[in-house]
């Protein structure tokens, strides 16, 4: 995506808890490479902060994969792009993500998917920052 980039989404399936939600827009935060909003297109609906996993998890997106190519579905084309779901923090350094339940965006499609990683190590609150980085800002 650019900058200001905008792309209508329909979640299938809904995400967890906001089963009647299926219609979303993702764009780009102005000058921040990093991050993007995920929000439902209903004005009253919610919205969700994201980003690409390679730029805080090395080894994390060719996990991902690599499950997604043993899906036949997935072998035959082209690979999502993968983005999970970060949680705030009342620090910024204390903020987390959801490496469990990614984000699949088929950007030509239009489509988005949340797949949970059963039988993994990843749980819903992985630190994006490493502990050093955290006592610091203290």
């Amino acid at each position: 995506m650019t900058a200001a980039a905008l792309l209508k989404l329909q979640m299938d399936p809904p995400l967890m808890g906001f089963e009647d939600i299926t219609a979303y827009t993702l764009h780009d935060i102005p000058d921040n490479p990093y991050f993007f909003w995920l929000a439902a297109a209903a004005e009253d609906g919610p919205k969700f902060l994201l980003t690409k996993p390679e730029y805080f998890f090395p080894g994390y997106l060719q996990q991902v994969n690599s499950l997604l190519l043993a899906n036949k579905e997935c072998s035959e084309g082209k690979l999502p792009d993968v983005y999970v779901i970060i949680t705030l923090a009342e620090q910024p350094l204390d903020m987390t993500a959801n490496l469990l339940a990614p984000l699949l965006i088929d950007f030509e499609k239009q489509q988005a998917a949340q797949m949970v990683l059963y039988e993994s190590d990843y749980t819903t609150r992985h630190y994006l920052f490493p502990p050093e980085k955290r006592r610091k800002s203290g």
